[in-house]
């Protein structure tokens, strides 16, 4: 176990990741190993290197997307950067013998492929999801396969708050962070409480213990004239990958 202190601010911050650029390499080198294996110009996506390929860039562009949207960013972002695959993935085909196209899921609970769950249950979800359709014709047969790519990142919080002598009181959240329902790392965290005017206020100083296996807990004091019990806090997470996830819970007493 290590303790170090993670605690950044990232609100209104726009994460740039180039996808379309890493889909163009991964394309390109598919491209070419399908070619030094068949011996003709064809893009043969029946291998499964090529695939392998289309998943991969959309799910970098899934990632780029929902980073900027959970960060200030535009969230018409998805369709756009979509749009800019498709043209990527045209570019790199031959002959036009392979098509991609793109579904925004639209079954709860997403709404045009995206979902941003920030509930007040002690759970916060953000993700996006499609459906990758390619459509291949290669000399002596075609293939048409469907793949429905997902991005996930889900934090939960819960906590208990101690009143201390004098005119403080402790409060110690528990996190964990998760990534497609896996152990994720957090690069940043920011905690907030609920004051007597239930106005959100940034909790000071915070002490953070990372297990390294997505789990966390973090611990800060208040002023008792400051908060409004039962004390409500909720927690902002940054992951790894640059997308933010936001859960908001009501703490126990533990005095």
């Amino acid at each position: 176990m290590k303790e170090r202190d993670i605690v950044k601010d990232s609100s209104g911050q726009v994460i740039v990741i180039t996808a379309l650029l890493v889909a163009m390499v991964l394309l390109s080198t598919s491209i070419y190993v399908i070619e030094t294996e068949k011996n003709v110009p064809l893009v043969g996506v029946d291998t499964s290197n090529g695939y392998l390929a289309f998943r991969l860039a959309t799910r970098n562009t899934l990632i780029s997307a929902l980073a900027n949207m959970t960060n200030g960013g535009n969230p018409d972002v998805l369709t756009a950067d979509l749009n800019q695959l498709g043209s990527v993935f045209a570019s790199n085909s031959y002959q036009s013998i392979t098509q991609t196209s793109f579904t925004t899921l639209n079954q709860t609970p997403y709404q045009n492929g995206v979902e941003v769950s920030w509930g007040s249950n002690g759970q916060g979800v953000s993700s996006d999801c499609v459906v990758l359709t390619v459509n291949s014709t290669g000399r002596s047969s075609s293939s048409n396969l469907e793949y429905r790519v997902t991005v996930v990142t889900s934090v939960n919080v819960g906590g208990s708050y101690r009143q201390l002598d004098g005119n403080a009181t402790s409060v110690t959240l528990r996190l964990n962070l998760q990534n497609e329902g896996q152990p994720a790392l957090a690069q940043a965290m920011t905690f907030y409480f609920q004051d007597s005017s239930d106005n959100w206020v940034r909790a000071d100083s915070p002490t953070m213990v990372d297990f390294g296996n997505g789990t966390y807990t973090g611990a800060f004091t208040v002023e008792n004239a400051l908060i409004n019990l039962p004390l409500r806090v909720s927690a902002v997470c940054l992951d790894q990958r640059g997308i933010t996830a936001v859960a908001n819970s009501t703490c126990t007493n533990a005095s």
